[in-house]
């Protein structure tokens, strides 16, 4: 395993170690008196870190940018550090522009008698609501450097389940390039064959075969257009998915494939119970934590439904009925966690009851 972490002292120290699994090299830090920011193992660090698809431009907050700032604030300040000093070292450790920016306007703010949230909220390009709002919940509350750790934990699971959707897309994904693929093929190649063939027999052909034929045609007679087009389609088709209305678009297809749809509805609840038991355990009143939640769970059908519920809320409706009345949503699990913290007045313990603390593979 690879490893970052923190001395006694509050310096930063990384190197290797051996250990059966990520639990025990935490134990094995632990032990020697050091508070792990980063363990990885080599082999998947390496790879990660040489691969293209992973690349983060300077001006670009990845991530893994935001999982790590979390963590490294968060253990400093626990390391006895005042914030502007903590922000200073950070600013001097990080190597890209845009975080070094982002550290030194934050402590420049400080010294100017301006949170730690005011600046990221400048940057709300780069840092979601529910970081903005967990963090100005952090200050209010006097207790940043735990906030800090429990959003840490929330990107990293965020980041380990948008690493399970993307692996159990693979297959499909290839499976539709490869499609695409043979028809251009057969469209190139194979059908200039068979219209010699039709055109001697000389059939009837219906419209659909007229229209491959024509299809067909103009490929087959301009492969570096047929070429250029497949790569424009591939283009804008990634394009496409990364806005939202693309994304929502890929969520909804997937949301119909009996493979992913039970993923698809997970990663959307775990998202909702994680973020909405963070900012409960942070202060925020629950109108305002479903709000946030609602605007940052990444599933429109979930961010509609939680708005609704919101509304619902302001009007003095109970929090379990109107959960109930969407169960194609929320399992009954889930409603009736949210019966009992809303009796006891421990909701936020409660969530913890929907997703527990479980290896992630075991919630797929």
């Amino acid at each position: 395993f690879i490893y970052k972490a923190l001395t006694k002292e509050g310096r930063e120290t990384q190197g290797e170690l051996q250990a059966t699994n990520r639990q025990v090299a935490i134990e094995y830090l632990q032990r020697d008196n050091l508070t792990p920011l980063f363990i990885e193992e080599k082999g998947s660090f390496e790879k990660r870190k040489a691969s293209i698809f992973n690349f983060t431009f300077g001006n670009r907050v990845s991530a893994l940018d935001r999982m790590f700032l979390t963590r490294h604030l968060s253990a400093i300040l626990k390391s006895g550090i005042n914030l502007r000093e903590a922000l200073e070292i950070l600013e001097d450790d990080v190597q890209k522009p845009i975080m070094k920016k982002i550290l030194k306007d934050a402590r420049i703010n400080l010294e100017r008698g301006q949170p730690l949230s005011v600046t990221f909220q400048v940057y709300e390009k780069h840092f979601s609501s529910v970081f903005i709002g967990l963090v100005k919940a952090g200050e209010v509350s006097g207790n940043l450097e735990g906030t800090l750790e429990n959003l840490g934990m929330q990107l990293q699971r965020d980041y380990d389940l948008k690493k399970r959707v993307q692996s159990a897309m693979i297959y499909p994904l290839i499976l539709l390039g490869a499609s695409s693929l043979i028809v251009v093929l057969l469209l190139t190649f194979v059908m200039p064959r068979l219209i010699k063939a039709l055109t001697q027999a000389k059939v009837v052909l219906p419209l659909i075969t007229r229209v491959l034929i024509g299809l067909s045609k103009i490929l087959s007679a301009n492969p570096i257009l047929t070429i250029i087009v497949f790569l424009a389609l591939i283009i804008s088709a990634i394009t496409f998915f990364q806005n939202k209305q693309g994304r929502q678009f890929f969520i909804s297809i997937m949301e119909r494939l009996p493979v992913s749809k039970n993923l698809i509805k997970k990663l959307a609840l775990s998202r909702f119970a994680i973020t909405l038991r963070n900012l409960l355990n942070s202060g925020v009143s629950a109108v305002e934590a479903l709000n946030i939640t609602a605007k940052t769970i990444g599933n429109e059908k979930y961010e509609r439904a939680l708005l609704d519920i919101e509304a619902e809320l302001r009007k003095g409706a109970p929090l379990h009925e109107v959960f109930k009345k969407r169960g194609n949503l929320f399992p009954h699990l889930v409603i009736s966690v949210i019966a009992v913290g809303e009796r006891t007045g421990t909701l936020e313990n409660s969530l913890k009851a929907i997703f527990p603390r479980l290896p992630q593979k075991q919630w797929f």
